[in-house]
């Protein structure tokens, strides 16, 4: 199937809610993992554990996280990402700098931590997604176009009305 934005857009709380339905974990990490990046500043390793046991722990990513890193990096590096979450460039850049903790897991962990101004991108999305409209190679380029297009589908949202944008946000 595929959809323009604007279908797409008015597509998205039918398929948002079945997400939602079926993710039941993920909004109580969400909301713990936002409080400690504001509260403490950092993530620790035990925290990408708990977001890879709630969003995917394919090929042992949580088992290759805690063995690659030391704790002390990984709050140094969350630390800066948390720091930079005005620039997505570089707060992605940050958090992809933890081993074995790629664009899918980093850009989960922005999400987690700043749900106002992160999504998170996978490769099934990008499969998912027309190339023109992330036409980047360069895997933080493709992100930041990956944000700014979601940031052109919640306008598109925003003027279908506020039901749908209840029903997605409520």
């Amino acid at each position: 199937m595929n959809l323009t934005p604007e279908q797409f857009a008015k597509e998205l709380a039918k398929w948002y809610q079945k997400w939602r339905k079926h993710n039941l974990a993920y909004f109580p990490l969400e909301e713990r993992l936002t409080k400690k990046a504001h509260t403490l500043g950092y993530l620790e390793i035990a925290d990408l554990v708990c977001i890879t046991h709630v969003l995917g722990n394919p090929f042992n990513v949580a088992i290759r996280v805690r063995r690659a890193n030391i704790e002390g990096e990984v709050k140094k590096k969350t630390r800066e990402a948390i720091q930079h979450l005005s620039n997505p460039a570089a707060a992605l850049t940050y958090m992809m700098s933890i081993s074995r903790w790629g664009r899918t897991y980093a850009s989960k962990t922005l999400r987690c931590i700043c749900p106002s101004n992160y999504v998170a991108l996978d490769s099934k999305l990008i499969q998912g997604i027309n190339p023109s409209y992330l036409p980047s190679r360069n895997e933080v380029e493709r992100y930041c176009q990956f944000l700014d297009f979601c940031q052109e589908i919640q306008q598109k949202i925003s003027e279908l009305g506020p039901s749908a944008e209840a029903e997605i946000h409520g």
